[in-house]
């Protein structure tokens, strides 16, 4: 079994490459970390807006948005601008662990302040006028699951949010009795995706977890929870090997091998790929 901390040293490898890798998006970049108090004394935290340089500003200030938690400024980018999506991102990291986002993202009204922060800073520098969130994308990686947990549980953020992405990152407790509650509003939304109500993409690895439910056991938990079956599927990509899917309405998604760090982060720097099947 992987241990515990073998997905700590997961996420502290994927920020080392914060100062060494670099990414290919180019475009504006607006600092949000005063705006929404963070880094008081917490190295690691920061929160930034990114317009791609080939943005098209709507002429009604009706715009899509990109919500992503957990990772380095140059990696969301790329989510954006190798999906050529005509979006604005917001990319807020915390920190290398789940318990991060969930202390942030309880506070029930941190949600909508990002969202007012985000149209009134288009606003004041005249990126777009009167801007108003028309598609709420939200992406998550690894840690920030437990973010994105608290913020559906609001119902009037359940209904704002159009897709919601996971690449190799949704975990809960093995408690039954607990997994059902941190997992029911995840369950919820993948049974309005297969209604077509909603999008979900997710990708899992097969790295294992000891004393709590890694990718592929959530997985399977919200396959069942809908009624639906995984199948094998063979396909190699950048992610790597793929052995398994499961499609049904609007909910996808993909199963591969690998259980090193290095598989962890192809999900990362694949999320290009899922923002594009989501727009």
């Amino acid at each position: 079994m992987v241990k515990k901390s073998f997905l700590f040293i997961l996420l502290i490898s994927c920020f080392s490459l914060h100062v060494s890798a670099q990414g290919v998006g180019q475009g504006t970049r607006i600092d949000l970390n005063s705006n929404l108090g963070l880094n008081n004394g917490t190295t690691g935290q920061f929160a930034q807006l990114f317009i791609p340089d080939y943005y098209q500003a709507p002429t009604d200030g009706k715009f899509d948005l990109v919500f992503h938690l957990h990772s380095a400024s140059w990696a969301a980018e790329d989510e954006v601008y190798k999906a050529n999506a005509n979006a604005i991102l917001f990319n807020i990291h915390l920190g290398g662990f789940s318990s991060s986002y969930q202390n942030y993202f309880v506070n029930q009204s941190y949600f909508q302040n990002i969202l007012d922060t985000v149209a009134a800073i288009l606003d004041r520098n005249g990126i777009i006028s009167n801007p108003q969130v028309k598609y709420l994308i939200v992406t998550s990686f690894s840690a920030g699951y437990a973010g994105v947990r608290e913020i559906l549980k609001n119902s009037a953020y359940y209904d704002k949010i159009n897709v919601l992405t996971l690449a190799d990152g949704l975990h809960c407790n093995s408690d039954s009795a607990t997994k059902t509650i941190q997992m029911k509003d995840f369950l919820s939304y993948a049974n309005d995706a297969k209604a077509k109500k909603k999008i979900m993409l997710l990708t899992h690895s097969s790295i294992l977890t000891n004393g709590y439910d890694n990718t592929t056991q959530t997985a399977n938990y919200l396959i069942n929870g809908i009624g639906s079956i995984r199948i094998a599927y063979s396909a190699v990509d950048e992610i790597g090997i793929q052995y398994s899917k499961c499609d049904t309405g609007h909910f996808h998604l993909k199963g591969y091998y690998g259980d090193a760090a290095n598989d962890h982060l192809k999900h990362l720097y694949a999320m290009n790929k899922m923002l594009e099947d989501a727009l």
